[in-house]
């Protein structure tokens, strides 16, 4: 009677073993799949994440040179948009563009590669103009280099680049190359180092400005 009582008691205690060693193995299995839909989960926002970093960073649609110009013109992708900051930041690489063909001329280059990399403060910026563009700038600035009082060069100039304005959709620059100022004239040319830093200066204020605003809280954080 006793043997059987143990023997009983044996076997509940081994099912009771077994039940709860079943149950043990099933709350660590659920356990493992709810860490992996956690790893899913946190991998798909960490994507997105990037995604709309990315997107949020490539404000030219990730064009450059020649297909980002004329883009930026109309003729080529007319799906898409470009935000008020794109086209100000592209109208900075165009007036720097420009500066650096008159300042090759000015320094004796009658030939000039229409591609060229111009430095920003948010990093290099692949840019692109037209051959008619380049070689108009090229002759009539080495011609205003010889001479900076060369009033027909002066004009050629200023019509160039407002049709090079035109066509990108822009307002032309009020007097791009500082000749406005009567002492300009005869004087060492004015447009180049100098004007390249004055923009670069306001292009770092600028910079700062939003860096600062993106830093002061709301009235509803602060309430």
């Amino acid at each position: 009677m006793h043997g059987l009582l143990l023997l009983t008691a044996l076997l509940i205690m081994g099912f009771i073993g077994y039940g709860l060693y079943q149950l043990n193995q099933r709350v660590m299995r659920l356990e493992e799949k709810k860490r992996q839909i956690v790893r899913q989960k946190s991998a798909k926002d960490d994507g997105l994440k990037a995604t709309n970093t990315k997107k949020g960073d490539d404000i030219f649609h990730e064009l450059e040179g020649e297909e980002l110009f004329y883009a930026l013109a109309g003729e080529y992708h007319r799906e898409l948009e470009f935000s008020e900051d794109a086209r100000k930041r592209f109208e900075l690489v165009l007036r720097k563009h420009v500066l650096e063909v008159l300042e090759k001329a000015k320094e004796g280059q009658r030939a000039l590669d229409s591609k060229t990399i111009i430095q920003t403060l948010r990093g290099p910026v692949p840019s692109w103009l037209p051959q008619d563009v380049v070689s108009s700038l090229l002759v009539q600035g080495g011609l205003l280099a010889k001479n900076p009082q060369d009033e027909r060069a002066i004009q050629s100039i200023r019509s160039t680049i407002d049709r090079l304005y035109t066509q990108l959709g822009y307002h032309s620059p009020d007097d791009l190359l500082g000749l406005d100022d009567d002492e300009s004239r005869g004087a060492e040319l004015p447009y180049g180092k100098e004007k390249e830093e004055k923009e670069e200066k306001e292009e770092k204020e600028e910079k700062e400005e939003k860096e600062e605003s993106k830093g002061v809280p709301s009235a509803d954080g602060i309430a």
